[in-house]
């Protein structure tokens, strides 16, 4: 019994602080609950020097967050951070200037005139905290899909990261999070941002993950500012316990002057996951007709990838085939949004499938291929 009192001791010591804030016993979620989620870049006081860590610099993340017990998921929504929007009292800027202007308070009227989603609370976190709560998980494995060199010299990031599937420390979190030198910038960067989402949600749910939370959410508290109640706080504690799905999603648009909002399809995206009634649609294979497929494989996967072509174009769709250093973690049929054609080419072949702003960008839906990916023998 001394045995078990220390372990138990020692399991829930790090969560003195936490719970002296913020703590109350978790209980029922009754209702969605809106949170913008802004990861905020380190502020400089001299050439390259770090400024006291105060969280009022630019969101170089900004997330909606949507806790809905009603569909019992989370939704995030990424909003690009060189969106161009109105914020008052300034004029037009991209929107990882509104927390920089006038903080949490000021950003979440701006994320709010943008979506048109009300905003019940904020969470504003540093990169000290990703690099802190990853490294007192013991790491996040997260499947890398391409060499990631580059060296950012005012953030004194040197990234360097090989492809392939491995458990990455808190350093090497922040690199994987943080590097945007490639073709598509800070959309690719938000895409990795929604991989680690999913890789950490497995993380924590692992025996492992769960012995290590309390010092992950010790190492992270003290690099977090919030206006969430304890009785919110409560609430998301007891919704995050009944495993609910993770939707994310990419804001939609195109490359323009920053990344330009198509509004049209964000109020159909907004209309879908962050109404307490979301529209009724019948989505059948007829639909699926003229729409866009890409389908994601590794080079020893290319026979596999062209046979999955041909299943997909006598579904009536069109198909690009695009080659990955490394294979994607798992075999799945992903789409940002668009979940009606994601379920029914999912189920036309064989695939599971889920909703997600990693989906290739233009495409309508995105197969991946994983290495242990198999074609089915063909039916005589």
């Amino acid at each position: 019994m001394i045995l078990l009192l220390a372990v138990v001791v020692w399991w829930a010591y790090p969560l003195i602080q936490p719970l002296l804030r913020y703590g109350s016993l978790p209980r029922s979620l009754n209702k969605p609950l809106n949170v913008l989620v802004l990861g905020v870049a380190p502020e400089y006081k001299y050439y390259h020097q770090r400024a006291r860590e105060e969280l009022k610099g630019l969101s170089d993340v900004n997330l909606l967050v949507r806790f809905d017990p009603l569909a019992k998921r989370i939704v995030v929504l990424s909003v690009p951070r060189d969106t161009y929007v109105p914020i008052p009292g300034y004029g037009t800027y991209i929107i990882n200037h509104a927390n920089t202007f006038g903080g949490p308070t000021l950003a979440k009227t701006v994320f709010t005139n943008l979506t048109g989603v009300p905003i019940d609370a904020y969470v504003a976190l540093s990169v000290e905290a990703i690099r802190a709560g990853v490294d007192a998980l013991g790491g996040v494995k997260v499947c890398v899909e391409k060499p990631m060199q580059y060296t950012d010299t005012a953030a004194k990031l040197d990234i360097n990261l090989q492809p392939g599937c491995q458990v990455l420390n808190g350093n090497q979190a922040e690199q994987y999070l943080r590097f945007r030198h490639d073709a598509l910038g800070d959309i690719g960067r938000i895409q990795r941002q929604q991989t680690f989402f999913q890789a950490l949600k497995s993380q924590v749910l692992t025996p492992a993950g769960l012995v290590h939370l309390p010092q992950a959410i010790s190492a992270v508290e003290q690099n977090i500012r919030t206006d969430l109640t304890r009785d919110q706080i409560s609430s998301l504690l007891g919704f995050a316990a009944s495993q609910p799905q993770l939707v994310s999603l990419l804001t939609p648009g195109e490359f323009g002057q920053g990344w330009e909002v198509d509004h049209a399809e964000l109020r159909n995206l907004v209309a879908r996951y962050f109404a307490d009634a979301a529209p009724i649609t019948q989505t059948t294979r007829q639909d699926l007709q003229g729409k866009m497929a890409v389908v994601v494989y590794a080079i020893p996967q290319e026979q596999a990838a062209i046979a999955m072509r041909k299943k997909l174009q006598d579904l009536g769709m069109r198909v690009l085939l695009r080659e990955a250093e490394s294979a994607p973690p798992q075999s799945e049929v992903i789409s940002n949004g668009k979940a009606g054609l994601a379920r029914v080419a999912a189920e036309a072949i064989n695939l599971p499938w889920r909703i997600s702003g990693e989906s290739v960008l233009y495409s309508d839906i995105t197969v991946r291929l994983a290495s242990d990916y198999q074609t089915p023998p063909a039916k005589e």
